[in-house]
């Protein structure tokens, strides 16, 4: 008998279209407000000491739709610059924070920009700050449950992030892309992850198919690591 083998583009697809489904739903209306506020940042940029490229607005968006998903309660972001993708993850846990507050916290390495007060959650900033440090100052705190690499990690960050995480913790590679920071994390991820009982899944950056059914302009090159244990099946 021959096994249905389901490769990372197709699990992609099907991630996508899920993802971004349910946040057609819930905020649909909402994204002019959402695009303003996250374009608003770019004047930052006079501040920076190191001034380098930002993300797309299709992965602004995919952010804020992954974080309303599945609703993490602590948000860790590595490389934030400008704001961008920390913010839009922020403003996705403001739609569910009747339930309960997220905890959000962020490091960049080279720049000291204090970000504005966009989201009803506070935001705090580990500004010219290795990631390393701030692992170890969350270290024993928290739980990750969402966590967005947009930097370079070494084998010492991700020895402070296993004692951190827990079996649905998701990771979000930013430049999954030829031999882009993202592909080489993924490369260390597999690598310090191999013989733990943490057990992940690669999905793709998104299509442009979904790009195109969602009517989403800009590409984007983040890829996600699920967790096995985030996966169901259902009836319908």
């Amino acid at each position: 008998m021959q096994n249905i083998n389901i490769n990372p583009s197709d699990l992609s697809v099907i991630f996508w279209n899920k993802i971004l489904e349910n946040s057609y739903l819930k905020s649909e209306t909402y994204k002019e407000e959402f695009f303003s506020k996250i374009d608003s940042l770019d004047k930052l940029r006079v501040s920076s000491d190191y001034n380098t490229g930002s993300i797309t607005s299709t992965t602004s968006w995919l952010l804020y739709s992954l974080t309303i998903y599945f609703k993490p309660v602590t948000i860790i972001e590595v490389g934030s610059f400008i704001g961008k993708s920390i913010i839009s993850m922020a403003l996705g846990a403001d739609t569910y924070k009747e339930e309960y507050e997220s905890k959000i916290f962020c490091c960049d390495m080279s720049n000291d920009i204090t970000l504005p007060k966009l989201s009803l959650n506070k935001i705090t900033q580990f500004n010219k700050t290795k990631s390393q440090k701030m692992f170890k100052e969350l270290d024993g705190k928290h739980s990750f449950d969402l966590v967005h690499i947009d930097g370079r990690l070494g084998n010492e960050d991700f020895e402070l992030i296993k004692k951190n995480i827990s079996d649905k913790t998701i990771f979000i590679l930013d430049d999954f892309e030829g031999k882009e920071k993202g592909v080489i994390n993924y490369i260390q991820f597999i690598q310090n992850f191999n013989n733990s009982d943490f057990k992940y899944l690669l999905v793709y950056p998104i299509q442009n198919e979904t790009l195109s059914k969602f009517k989403l302009v800009e590409r984007s090159t983040s890829a996600v690591l699920l967790p096995t244990r985030s996966l169901g099946f259902t009836n319908q």
